[in-house]
Parts: structure tokens; sequence; C-alpha cells
């Protein structure tokens, strides 16, 4: 694919498709081996205990974790109670004792007493190990799991966070999950390989594969069958590595006792498909309420109409067959027809309709398990205007209550599961999403999180629910919400706040000095009370004399919070968990600043000040490309780390280029302009190569010294191979955030 091809593609919003090579297989049928596997594993293979894989996939686990001092720690394995995962623990004379009903569970105790007794964190941007010589004494504590399941990610996750991860990768990702108490885990990698399988075998030809397939990191909304043909095809050789990575993400899934979702059929079908079936009729469906029709139309989707009931049930057995034979048996199968999309049924028998899509889709999974079970992301009902609660008992009608379960992630800032009678009697996981497009901007409703859960679990209205979720669209982002939720996961009750942020900042940082408790005090009245599903600054934003920020708090009392926060920096800056928290409080409390400068710039040019627009302009530029540099302290924050672990799957230049390519389109243009920005990051590189270059383009523009508009400078940075330049230098961060701070203190008094 050239660059002049490339331009095109993105002032489009479409892709040139290619081609790509592979035979074409039988039909995948499941062998009496596969037929016969547990979990997984082989009939061929000796039987393991349920008490050997839960402690040796633990030992492994904290092995990782803690190195030569896992000899001091005895493991042994427990059963479940009354089906709830437990644990037990209990140190003496410095010989720990862990004994759980799985290696989640036993992982889990270990954590939680690294937290409380040896105050010790493990995050995503690094961890906190303060072991003494001598592990402390602790009395004994049984917890039993509150919920069935403790259910994580979003299938947007694996489009904003996990779509360039390796092995190496996804290891730590999984021992994370372990030691946090995840149980059920969507695992979608891999599954593009069983579908071009499973097409070719029904007659698609792979040049209609490649014209229905989308980018890696558009995958999310190809399979909710929201897109076509976006950004596509995928190469062959990514087809074929994530088959590989699946399996090994399976298979430690299963040795630790989690119960993985793994995709099944929605309904959604190729085009090519109806030059197989010129009978079979298909819906074409259009993504996205407001904004359905500014979306190229090429993207357009295909669902089969449930009246061929016999095709859909076909497709459906193949998938979860074929599936099953390459990755090994599994219980629970996602399928999410209507995710964003109109629903097509008839005015006259709009609940027969809807009740047979349920029905069709349940059945197509019974077709390819008959022990299988429909997983639903409960999303699609917060369409309340089509969803109304007899709409929904009607879709959920024909399938039998233990043979579903609902995934409810919309429970961050709104409830529908009361109106809906908590869907019927079907079991249900009470959720919440945290983030949308996974920005890393300073957020979370920590009270929300901490006391509505408890009230669900009290409730009586509650009926079937089973389980609690974690459900953002992207991860490695506000640690200490993510730290709350998994807490929550395995308690039953409100979690005194303000103890557990003492007892947190601990374990995080080492200490809790006074001016660290006010600033939680703060953030807990700012930008941790107050949850938003999307947020950037105005300066993330694309450029306009109308620039607005989205749902960032960066006003007075949050400001105040991080002057706070950096008190103690003296005593606590040799914490790695202490500096990554600064660096984003501290670009947070200044970006506020940068976006009431920038539209200070935008009023001045507006009353025809040209002088003033210039010099606030070159203040606000010059600020962002300090912002960039404290971000760039931090690997994880940086665009280049990005887009190097999305050129890492290339086996070529040109695949390379073109993974580097997507990863960048999904995060900036996402693919057209109602979604400008949607997944926007605070990175280095990013700030300084992307958002700094469109606001200089702008300016200059105004000034009448570039003619290049803001879109054609978008079009060529994103068409050009990621070359980052060379960002500032910091001396000292504590310094630079105090500098930083007073020139925003300055400007907030001019």
């Amino acid at each position: 694919m050239t660059r002049r091809e490339l331009i095109k593609v993105l002032s489009s919003g479409l892709c040139v498709a290619g081609s790509a090579e592979t035979s074409v297989l039988g039909e995948a049928m499941v062998s009496p081996v596969a037929a016969s596997a547990a979990r997984g594993q082989s009939a061929t293979e000796p039987a393991v205990s349920a008490e050997d894989r839960a402690t040796s996939s633990a030992r492994a686990v904290l092995s990782r974790l803690l190195g030569t001092r896992v000899e001091e720690v005895s493991i042994s394995w427990i059963p479940l109670e009354n089906g709830h995962q437990v644990y037990e623990v209990s140190v003496a004379r410095g010989k720990v004792s862990i004994k759980g009903s799985s290696g989640v569970a036993i992982c889990r105790g270990m954590y939680a007493y690294l937290r409380k007794a040896c105050h010790s964190m493990v995050t995503w941007s690094g961890q906190h190990l303060a072991l003494p010589a001598k592990f402390p004494d602790f009395a004994p504590e049984r917890v039993v799991c509150p919920y069935r399941f403790t259910q994580y990610y979003n299938v947007c996750t694996f489009g904003y966070t996990t779509p360039f991860w390796n092995w190496e990768r996804w290891e730590r990702e999984l021992d994370w999950m372990a030691l946090h108490g995840i149980t059920m885990p969507l695992a979608l990698e891999g599954q593009e390989y069983v579908w071009q399988q499973v097409w070719l075998a029904m007659g698609v030809t792979q040049t209609e594969l490649d014209r229905f397939s989308t980018g890696p990191a558009h995958l999310p909304w190809h399979r909710m069958g929201n897109i076509n043909y976006f950004d596509g095809p995928l190469p062959q050789g990514w087809l074929e590595q994530k088959r590989d990575l699946q399996k090994k993400i399976l298979t430690r899934l299963r040795e630790l006792g989690m119960t993985p979702i793994v995709p099944a059929f929605s309904g959604h079908v190729p085009e090519g498909f109806k030059r197989v079936h010129p009978d079979a009729r298909t819906f074409t469906l259009l993504w996205g309420g407001g904004f359905r029709q500014t979306m190229p139309r090429l993207t357009k989707t295909f669902f089969l109409d449930p009246r061929h009931s016999d095709l859909f049930k076909e497709i459906g057995r193949r998938f979860i067959q074929a599936y099953n034979q390459e990755f090994g048996q599994n219980e629970y199968y996602l399928a999410d027809p209507f995710n964003e999309l109109k629903v097509p049924v008839t005015q006259d028998h709009r609940y027969e309709d809807l009740a047979q899509y349920g029905r069709l889709i349940y059945e197509s999974i019974l077709a390819g398990d008959p022990n299988g079970k429909w997983a639903l992301q409960a999303w699609l009902f917060e369409d309340v205007h089509f969803w109304d609660p007899k709409s929904v008992k009607a879709f959920l009608s024909g399938i039998p209550n233990d043979r579903m379960l609902i995934i409810d992630y919309g429970n961050s800032q709104r409830e529908i599961w009361q109106a809906n009678e908590a869907y019927s009697g079907k079991p249900w996981i009470y959720a919440m999403a945290h983030t949308f497009g996974g920005n890393n901007n300073v957020k979370g409703n920590l009270p929300r999180i901490d006391e509505k859960p408890a009230e669900v679990l009290a409730s009586p209205e509650k009926r079937n629910l089973v389980g609690w979720g974690i459900c953002p669209e992207g991860i490695e982002t506000n640690e200490v919400v993510y730290e709350l939720m998994t807490d929550i996961g395995w308690s039953g009750h409100k979690i005194p706040l303000d103890d557990w942020l003492v007892d947190y900042s601990r374990a995080r940082y080492g200490d809790c000095p006074p001016a660290m408790r006010e600033a939680w005090k703060l953030l807990l009245q700012s930008a941790y009370s107050a949850g938003s599903y999307n947020s950037r600054h105005a300066w993330q934003c694309r450029p306009s004399l109308d620039p607005k920020p989205v749902a960032v708090n960066a006003g007075p009392v949050f400001v105040e919070a991080v002057q706070q926060f950096l008190a103690p920096a003296d005593q606590l800056k040799a914490s790695q968990l202490y500096r990554n928290d600064l660096i984003e409080l501290v670009c947070q409390a200044v970006g506020g600043s940068v976006d009431r400068r920038l539209a200070e710039a935008c009023k001045a040019h507006k009353e025809g000040l040209a002088q003033a627009r210039d010099h606030m302009a070159q203040e606000l530029i010059d600020m962002l490309l300090r912002i960039d540099a404290l971000m760039n302290l931090r690997n994880d924050r940086r665009l280049e780390t990005w887009s190097n672990d999305a050129r890492s799957w290339g086996r070529s230049p040109d695949e390379a280029f073109y993974y580097d390519t997507n990863g960048r389109l999904l995060i900036t243009f996402w693919g057209w302009s109602p979604l400008d920005d949607y997944a926007s990051r605070v990175w280095s590189g990013l700030i300084r190569d992307y958002y700094v270059g469109r606001w200089r383009t702008f300016f200059q523009g105004l000034a009448g010294k570039n003619s290049e508009s803001v879109g054609l400078w978008e079009q060529t940075w994103l068409s050009t191979p990621y070359s980052p330049s060379r960002p500032r230098p910091i001396g000292n961060l504590v310094s630079e955030a105090k500098s930083m701070l007073n020139v925003c203190k300055g400007w907030e008094k001019a």
C-alpha cells in the first residue's frame, strides 16, 4: 500500500482492499478428542486435579512477582464455598499460608496480604514491593467472594488498549488479573482466523473477505457488526499470530481457574455471502445514531434475516465447533447483534421479531455447543427509546434463564436493570465502564463505585445477580479506580473510602503524610467524584475558534489537590508510582490552564487583537511542549511505545507501516469526523507531534502565514510513518512541575 493510496484512504475515511493468500479448508468439525476436552485439556493428556492446577498456576504467578521469596509461602487448595471463590490467609513467625479455591483465589489472597500487611501494590504502570526481611504476622482471614463471577473487559478494550500486545505484555496482564481476583474475562483474540476458515468453507472468496475485514485496531466494531471494509484487509500473518497468541492466553486463563467468555455468531455476514446464497435476505445496517448519515457508505454491515433459521444456525454451529476445535472447549459465548444499530423489526410484529432474534442467536450457539451459554453485553438496551421494558423482555423471552448471562455495564452514570426487572430472572452482572475511548485523563466516580455495588447486592430487586463487572473501553489509566473496583469485586459491603485511600497511598507510595490525605479529600471533591464516559482537553480537540474541553475536571479544587499532592514530594519522590501520579495530576491541572489560555487567544482573534492572539498562542504551545516533556518521563505514556508495539507485528516493512498507521488512526481521527479525538490520549509524542502541530497550523492560518488546512495537515501526518521528534529535556520532575503550576497561576491572575 503506497503513501499516495493512504492519503486518499484517510481523506475519504475508507481503505483500499488488497488480497492475501490462503488455502480453502473444508468444513471444520469437532474431533472426538476436542469434544471430550475439559477446559481445553486434551482427552489424551493425563487429568490434572483441581488442587494441582490451582497451586501450580498460583505459584507460577507469585514466583514472577516475589522471586525466591515465594519459597516462604505455603500454597494449598480448598473447595469453592457454595459455588463462590474463597481464600484463607494466615502468617505466623514469618511463614505465609495461602489457601484458595483456584489459582485466582490464591493469588488474590496473597495480594490482599501484600496490600494490607506489607503496604505493597502491583499496577499496570509499575509496582511497589516493600517486602521486609521477614513477612509480618497476620491474623487468619477467610474471604468468600460475594459474586460467582468478577468479570473484566469491554469488547472495545481489544481496540483501545490491547490490539498490539505480544505474549510478554499479555502475561503481565494475566498476572495482574489473577492478583486482582478476576475470574471471568472476555477472551476475544484469534477469532478472525477461525472466521476465515468458516467463510472460505462456505464459499466466500478470500477477495470478498478482504473487502469485509477492517484494520486491527478497529476490530471490536467489526466484530459487533458496526463496520465492514474499513482500513483492511488484515494480513494473513496477523490472523496466524493472533491465533497462536489466543492459545497461550486461554491456556493460562484456564490454568488459573478463570472462565473465559469467547466469541459466537451474532448474525453479521460478509457481503460476499449474498453471492453464495442469493436467496438469503439480509438487512443493511449503518452504525451510529446521531452520525449515521456522515459515515462512509461502504462501511455498511449486513445482518442475516432470522427467517433463514437453518442457515443462521448452520453458521453459528460451524463457527463454534471450529473455534473449540482450535482453542479447546468453552462454556460462555459472546454475541452482540445490535450494538448501537437500528434493530430491523416490522411495526406490526415488533415483539415477535425481537423474540425470534433472541431465540435464534441462542439456538445458533446451542447448535455448536449443546451446553453453551449466551453472554450478551447489555449496552444495546441503553437506547431506552427503542428498548423499552416490553421490548427487552420479548428479546430475552426465548432463552432459558440458566443458558444466558447479561453483562450490564452502563451503570457508571445511570441504571436500566431496575426498569427491566433485573432481566426477568436471567443471570446478570452489575458492571461499570469507567471510561470510553481509553482516555487517560484523571477521572472516576470513586464514591459511586464504592456505594452502588453493595447497594445492588443487598437489593431484594436484584433477582439473579451473579457478578460484578469492570468494563472500561480502555485500561492502563487511573489505577486508583481499578484497585477500588477489584476490591469491590471481593467485598459484599461498602468500603470506608477515606480509610481505604490512606491504606491505598501507603501501599502505592510507601506512606501517606498529612498533605497526601488532604490531596485525596480534594480529589474526591473534584476529578474523582464525577466520572465521565469520555473526556478530553480543548487542546486535544480539533482546532476551532470555539475550543471547549469535554468533561475534564481541572478547576480550582482540583488544582489545590495537585498542590497538596506535590507538597510531600521530597518525602515520596523515590516512589515510581508517586512520580507517575504526580506527572498525570500536574499535566491535567496545567492542561486546564492551557484550555483557558486557548479560549483567550481565540477571543483575541475575534476581537481583532492579532498581537495578543499570537503571544498567547505561543505561550500555550510552549506549555503543551512542557506537558509533553513531563509525560515523556513515563514509557507507558508515549506515542512511540504504541507505534513501536504496532510495528512489531509486521512481517515486512509495508506491514509494519500499515499497523503503525492503523494504530495512530484509531487514537486521532478514528475514521470519520463525528469520532475525531474520541480516543484521545495525553501522551508524549502525540502532544508535540500531533496536537501541537494542528494548533500551530491553525494559528498560522489565522495569522495568514499558512494556507494549509488542518484537515490536510492531519491526513499528511497520519499517512506518514511515525518518527518521533525529540522531546524537551527535563532536569528535575518536581522543580519543573512547580514551575509549570506557577506559570499557570500567573496566567490566571493576569
